[in-house]
């Protein structure tokens, strides 16, 4: 039994990455040869790592987005004239990757 959830979790790991649904991941785990009543449970499982993967690829692009609104400030502060594209287009920028990234969290 203990070989079967590794296959199990190593099969989830794939179907992830091609990007199944549940639907296409049941029917997977009916073909494999799983009982019906234990696939309930496995998609809550695959559901939870699909959910990691997307909180951890969401936070990537806060970090990114948080930079951009940084590096601008640090360029505006640093520079006698003041540029808009600078000041106004990477902050801009900056602020839409963060919310990219929320969306991505919390979506």
């Amino acid at each position: 039994m203990q070989q079967a959830k590794v296959s199990i979790s190593q099969f989830a790991t794939t179907w992830l990455e091609k990007g199944l649904s549940n639907q296409q991941i049941k029917t997977e785990l009916l073909s494999i040869g799983v009982d019906e009543r234990d696939i309930a449970d496995m998609l809550k499982e695959i559901s939870k790592m699909r959910q990691a993967r997307n909180t951890a690829n969401g936070l990537y692009f806060i970090l990114a987005g948080a930079m951009l609104c940084l590096i601008s400030c640090i360029i505006t502060l640093m520079s006698a004239q003041t540029n808009a594209m600078v000041l106004y287009g990477f902050t801009s920028i900056g602020i839409v990757v963060v919310f990219v990234g929320l969306y991505k969290i919390f979506g």
